[in-house]
């Protein structure tokens, strides 16, 4: 398995493959992870970590410089171009030292380097390939601002794992369907196991921070295409208005935000004398962030501009079982999951009106929030064992054509 993040990493992108990984084990499989993340062999004995030299070597060196170029002019930010080099050649030392083994190999999505290991391993080898997206490779909005030459790249690239892999794994319907739609030569090829929770790490609801307001939490990172703006400008006018009582209020954002996911500074200091919004502007730790989650008396999704995403974060919130309020576009497979979850929430959609917007938080704000259970259908669909299971099903299948 190659999965550029993984556990010690605070990343969420290492959660998945951590998953798989564990649920595999315990099934029979015999997992060897490589892994760029520091510390993993202490976490899991069959993890190997290879460092991503781009970020562990002193700068200046010929290999450094090509990469930056890569990142800078080709494809931006953590891509693993050489990490995915050093991470292929020490799959091929795995499998010299494992001559008789039956293997298949899988790598998870994003960064690209995970991608490009696996393609070079199963060229070398002839070996089998299964490819796991998170994200979508071709159209993620997250990229909507590269040049138009890294999108077209990333597009051949997606095609080029499409042909390539023996199976191919969306974790959204609307991400499985994209594929289905583009690529209806290999249809066959893909396969829907959605991201979820972990049944023996379980997040459950904390007293409540503050009994006498009502706080709304958002505890990750917030950049291009999570963007708080709107939200943020829509309250502001609610309190203005008088609709909204700033001292009965209160929205916690936690994590890195990017200056254009955010209003100006005039907003930001007037709700914070206001007393209504609390910025915190940095990473915490995963431990710290579930806290802070699980003691707010509501939570807020933030995906506007993806119909193909579930923000993992998701599953935390509805486990935890206390209202949210979902920042989307119409139709999208967070919605979808909401609507069977059990736990009430609200959608305000992506490019509504401002008075529309406003009377959607407004009700949100006004109706009352209880605690609640997640349904039966969120726990056959979305818990980690059994989604691990429809992956060894597939993994067998491939191993033995």
């Amino acid at each position: 398995m190659f999965a550029y993040h993984f556990p010690p990493e605070n990343a969420i992108g290492g959660l998945r493959p951590f998953r798989f990984y564990k649920y595999l084990s315990r099934n029979g499989l015999k997992c060897h992870v490589i892994t760029a993340a520091a510390g993993a062999a202490d976490i899991v004995p069959d993890a190997e970590s290879i460092p991503d030299l781009f970020l562990t070597e002193s700068r200046g060196g010929l290999g450094w410089q090509f990469e930056r170029a890569v990142r800078k002019l080709v494809l931006p930010a953590v891509t693993g171009t050489r990490w995915a080099f050093a991470a292929s050649r020490a799959g091929q030392m795995f499998l010299r030292a494992n001559p008789s083994a039956r293997v298949v190999i899988l790598s998870t999505y994003p960064p690209l380097g995970p991608h490009l290991a696996a393609w070079r391993l199963a060229h070398l080898t002839k070996l089998p390939w299964v490819t796991d997206f998170r994200d979508p490779m071709g159209d993620n909005p997250a990229n909507i601002l590269m040049p138009r030459r890294s999108r077209l790249i990333e597009r051949f690239l997606e095609r080029r794992t499409m042909r390539d892999a023996r199976a191919v794994v969306a974790n959204t319907d609307g991400a499985a369907e994209r594929l289905r739609k583009i690529y209806p030569q290999w249809r066959d090829k893909i396969h829907l196991i959605w991201n979820g929770f972990d049944p023996e790490a379980r997040v459950h609801p904390a007293p409540l921070s503050m009994s006498s307001r009502k706080v709304m939490s958002h505890v990750g990172s917030l950049y291009g295409s999570r963007d708080a703006k709107p939200l943020l400008e829509s309250i502001a006018r609610l309190v203005d208005c008088g609709r909204l009582r700033p001292e009965a209020i209160l929205l916690r954002l936690v994590g890195v935000a990017k200056p254009d996911s955010v209003p100006g500074p005039e907003l930001l200091q007037k709700a914070a004398r206001q007393g209504w919004l609390e910025l915190i502007t940095e990473q915490v730790p995963q431990s710290q962030a579930q806290g802070i989650t699980a003691s707010s008396g509501a939570t807020l999704l933030i995906q506007p501009r993806s119909t193909l995403q579930v923000p993992g974060k998701l599953f935390e919130y509805l486990q935890i079982g206390r209202p949210i309020l979902a920042y989307l576009p119409p139709d999208s497979p967070s919605e979808r999951i909401l609507q069977h979850s059990g736990i009430p929430y609200r959608c305000v959609y992506a490019g509504k009106e401002p008075a529309v917007m406003d009377q959607q938080i407004a009700e949100f704000f006004e109706m009352p929030w209880a605690d609640a259970v997640p349904s039966p259908w969120f726990e056959e669909h979305f818990n980690a064992e059994r989604q691990t299971a429809a992956l060894q099903r597939l993994l067998e299948s491939v191993a033995t054509g």
